[in-house]
């Protein structure tokens, strides 16, 4: 049985930590920076908000309805570094979830990261060995070093916590990504192939073309700018009950603007057939 959207949460901009200083960071950081001709800058740290993965993924979970606990599978997705690169994030949040679950986390993807964890979560879940999952997709902006792209686009610090099991909603119907130079209409044709127009809304991130989007003719919902890989999955966790009265169908989609690949996944509402051809 699909994984189907239970419940969710999110966090924005929550308020700020003091800086913490941690020598053994600092050494490792230090080292890491000169390879690539880089000054650690500690005073970029005691400036910044100091809210790393750990803190964003506790607030998240602290903002869901119901006491989370060890879901079968914990996954951690992310396209921008977490503030202490040493912490391994997704086995704490396991550890502090009552330690039952399988976790891992899924990065260096870009803003693909958080589609490719739903896709190697359904196939845990047809395979047998997930009932539960818990999605966390994080995002923060204290780092060292300077990153022009976090400051030109003032990335907020964000967490979506995405609950899925077996009598949720939205049910999870694949996920796809269009090759380098396919345009985003294209990407959004082949998954929307089969669903209902009138019933089928599109929502898209910031970084999604609008000219793109208006050419599918569909109901279009745009997120805020700001977020890089957080930002469709911030709007589904604020709105999915909303949605789910008015949509058979959400399609998430958004362009990475570093790489120009699009990234799409289809969400449909459990028990509404026939259902579409599932997307590869």
């Amino acid at each position: 049985m699909p994984l189907s959207l239970s419940s969710a949460a999110l966090v924005l901009e929550p308020g700020s930590l003091p800086y913490r200083p941690d020598p053994d960071c600092a050494i490792f950081e230090r080292d890491l920076l000169v390879r690539f001709g880089i000054q650690r800058d500690e005073e970029r740290l005691k400036q910044g908000a100091n809210l790393g993965f750990t803190e964003l993924a506790e607030s998240v979970i602290g903002a869901l309805p119901f006491r989370l606990t060890s879901p079968d599978l914990l996954v951690f997705a992310f396209g921008l570094p977490d503030m202490i690169a040493l912490k391994h994030v997704a086995q704490r949040v396991s550890y502090l979830l009552g330690g039952g679950s399988h976790c891992f986390a899924v990065s260096e993807q870009g803003l693909r990261a958080p589609f490719t964890a739903l896709r190697v979560a359904d196939a845990f879940a047809r395979s047998g060995r997930c009932r539960t999952l818990a999605l966390i997709v994080c995002e923060q902006n204290t780092y060292a070093y300077p990153d022009p792209f976090i400051e030109e686009n003032k990335v907020p610090n964000s967490a979506a916590l995405l609950y899925f099991d077996e009598a949720g909603q939205y049910e999870f119907h694949g996920t796809r990504m269009a090759t380098r130079g396919t345009p985003l209409r294209t990407l959004l044709g082949h998954v929307t192939a089969g669903l209902e127009p009138d019933s089928t809304l599109l929502v898209a991130g910031s970084w999604a073309d609008g000219g793109e989007l208006a050419v599918t003719g569909l109901p279009i919902h745009r997120g805020a700018p700001g977020p890089y890989c957080t930002g469709v999955w911030l709007d589904l966790a604020r709105h999915h009950e909303e949605w789910s009265a008015a949509y058979r169908s959400v399609v998430l989609c958004d362009t990475d603007p570093r790489t120009g690949q699009s990234q799409a996944a289809v969400l449909r509402l459990r028990g509404t057939a026939p259902t579409p051809r599932r997307v590869p």
